[in-house]
């Protein structure tokens, strides 16, 4: 099954062409990798996909909901409301509220936007905080936490909305190598649940090892895509064998 599908998505900032006409699908399951150089596009990708920026032109489909479709940055067709809860997002620098314990991040959004029942999301968070080895983190602060147990409080709070499937934007870049394997190891736990990813990521080792598929991007375009082994250690493209090779791939 298809649970995301873009179809020419472009997106400028001003005179620069960002998104050059992206299309790319998402099976129910997969874990996709988005590999390339700053700037070229893969952040943008998402907030496109996640609506935190409008696309330009172009189209996107979760699931069975109907395609929202785009003309000069506005929406033509379709509901985002109807398809938003359906992913968790999870952002490089944390995006945790600063002012709120761990349990607030995780609780609030479930609790006042999804109002959910108070007594299972207590009981939902509960099991994420353990599941994340964040059990005695509860009442501490962002500011009191590594940036490791920062970046799990994020996961936490993804999950905890229930999504359908996950997007992580760099969730290691801005962490030092030891901290990186503590998320590394919960991206891979979740690769074992089955739960559907993209993932952008610098981590071409780690990619290869838990992505079912991987692109490259290079300028607003997907330059190649195929199994993420074969992409990262055989790839075909001459700019993709470039870039791997300045990263030791």
């Amino acid at each position: 099954m298809t649970v995301m599908h873009i179809e020419q998505m472009k997106k400028n900032f001003g005179n620069n062409a960002v998104l050059r006409g992206i299309t790319l699908s998402v099976a129910e399951g997969e874990v996709l990798a988005v590999l390339g150089p700053s700037g070229s596009g893969k952040s943008t990708l998402l907030r496109c996909a996640t609506f935190l920026d409008h696309m330009d032109s172009g189209s996107i489909r979760y699931f069975d909901a109907p395609p929202i479709t785009f003309e000069e940055g506005s929406i033509q067709h379709g509901d985002i409301k109807k398809v938003r809860h359906d992913f968790g997002l999870v952002f490089q620098d944390f995006n945790l509220f600063p002012h709120w314990t761990v349990w607030k991040n995780i609780t609030d959004a479930p609790l006042r936007v999804q109002k959910r029942d108070p007594a299972l999301v207590r009981k939902e968070a509960g099991a994420l905080l353990e599941k994340l080895n964040l059990s005695d983190k509860t009442d501490a602060y962002p500011s009191h936490l590594s940036g490791g147990q920062r970046q799990r409080v994020a996961i936490a709070r993804a999950l905890a909305l229930q999504p359908r499937m996950l997007f992580f934007d760099e969730p290691t870049s801005a962490l030092d190598p030891e901290l990186t394997g503590e998320i590394l190891m919960v991206i891979r736990q979740l690769a074992a649940e089955n739960m559907t990813m993209v993932i952008v990521t610098h981590e071409t080792h780690f990619a290869a090892e838990v992505a079912d598929r991987a692109v490259f991007m290079d300028e607003g375009v997907i330059l190649e895509e195929g199994p993420a082994r074969r992409l990262i250690y055989h790839p075909t493209e001459n700019r993709t064998k470039q870039f791997l090779r300045k990263l030791g791939a």
